[in-house]
């Protein structure tokens, strides 16, 4: 009865959490829909649109296709001069954010008026935390000079399970410190204006035109 009862309690712990979004169990995270990315409303990528943004600024990738994801580190070079509204839609075309990688994939953000929500089923092993479902998270983004820019998180949760204030608070400063230690070494990057806007973000300055891409590692950034 004792090993009949722990099974038992073994059973109901599994559906809790696959209920919760916060790990995956075979069949029960799918039957509770905690399997795939949340819907964020967010414009289809069009990839015709960014094949015509990519000609018309004569930017170059140089790795192989699948290597672009948010597990592989991208090197820059080159610049070419933007001042404009870049769409949704395009945004979620680039081979970055259109491939997955066993960390991050089906990856959208809805763009707002200086605000955005954004969607992507993360697997957080790789970083030494064993979880992994569907991520939802609001956030604000400005520029603070010609390679910086921060992060606001406003609204973070994993699967069903809003993430308290003060980790929330945590995950905001990391993001923030890897982007000033990553921004300046991006070759080509100059930010005279950032805003996001309603569906899409305008930038205006300078970006890299010549992009490539190491293999996926999972745990890596970009």
């Amino acid at each position: 009865m004792a090993a009949v009862a722990e099974q038992d309690l073994v059973v109901l712990a599994g559906g809790g959490l696959a209920y919760a979004g916060i790990v995956q169990v075979p069949v029960l995270s799918a039957a509770f829909g905690m399997d795939t990315a949340p819907d964020v409303q967010a414009d289809a990528p069009d990839a015709a649109a960014y094949t015509a943004f990519e000609q018309e600024h004569g930017l170059v990738h140089t790795s192989p296709d699948a290597n672009y994801t948010l597990s592989s580190k991208h090197h820059f070079a080159g610049e070419y001069a933007l001042d404009a509204l870049i769409p949704e839609a395009v945004i979620l075309a680039t081979r970055t954010l259109s491939h997955d990688s066993a960390t991050i994939r089906d990856v959208a953000v809805n763009f707002h008026d200086g605000h955005a929500t954004a969607g992507a089923f993360v697997d957080a092993s790789a970083w030494g935390y064993p979880a992994a479902g569907p991520v939802l998270l609001d956030f604000t983004l400005e520029a603070t000079g010609p390679t910086s820019v921060r992060v606001g998180i406003e609204r973070l949760e994993l699967g069903r399970i809003p993430v308290p204030a003060d980790i929330a608070a945590k995950a905001e400063e990391a993001v923030n410190a890897y982007l000033a230690s990553r921004l300046p070494t991006v070759e080509g990057l100059r930010i005279d204006a950032l805003e996001l806007r309603e569906d899409g973000v305008y930038f205006r300055g300078t970006l890299p035109s010549q992009f490539g891409s190491d293999a996926p590692v999972p745990g890596q950034l970009p």
